[in-house]
């Protein structure tokens, strides 16, 4: 009995003596202030230099690579005459971290309809809307001084809003202002980033 508690004992010894963390990269802004770090199993979608997509769940970090496990999955038939999502199979690509373009995450912003415009665009438009239908259902003249006026401010709103919408989208390209570090994890357990 002391000998198998004993042997227990080593055999776990053992494994955390000699266990080490996997590489893995992350993503910093400008000030580097750490946005995400993917590890293996996390999930990833980034674009790389060449303009293809990948996304799926990270395989490994390893040698300044980074293997990516996808999916493929697609819409099958059935005998039923339906079809149903079902995963056909799975590869892994690798490629090195310097290739990687950009990194596709949900910044989670509060108001972030507001911001990027779209409740302008939509104000403005059904402002509009409205008032060219009211002033062909009261037989108002749509070119009237008070009518103008109105239609004005709203597409002036609307044109206000898809400015706002297109520099929203400008700056939320996350390209130019983060870039991608491999950190290597060495044989004491201390990082290490390139």
């Amino acid at each position: 009995m002391h000998l198998l508690l004993s042997f227990t004992i080593l055999v776990l010894i053992s494994q955390t003596a000699f266990s080490q963390g996997s590489d893995f990269i992350t993503v910093k802004k400008r000030n580097n202030r750490t946005l995400r770090s993917y590890f293996p199993g996390a999930v990833i979608r980034c674009q790389t230099v060449y303009g293809n997509y990948i996304s799926g769940s990270v395989h490994a970090v390893r040698n300044d690579s980074v293997f990516v496990k996808e999916y493929d999955i697609r819409a099958v038939p059935t005998p039923w005459g339906v079809s149903k999502i079902d995963t056909l199979g799975t590869f892994i690509i690798g490629f090195h971290y310097k290739d990687i373009d950009m990194v596709i995450f949900e910044n989670r912003a509060s108001f972030g309809f507001i911001r990027n415009g779209a409740l302008l665009i939509i104000g403005g438009l059904g402002y509009g809307m409205l008032n060219v239908l009211n002033g062909r259902y009261l037989d108002q003249p749509i070119g009237d001084a008070e009518n103008r006026k109105s239609l004005a401010v709203a597409f002036g709103v609307a044109g206000a809003g898809y400015m706002m919408n297109r520099l929203h989208k400008f700056n939320n390209r996350n390209g130019k202002k983060y870039r991608v570090e491999y950190v290597r994890m060495d044989e004491t357990g201390k990082t290490r980033a390139f």
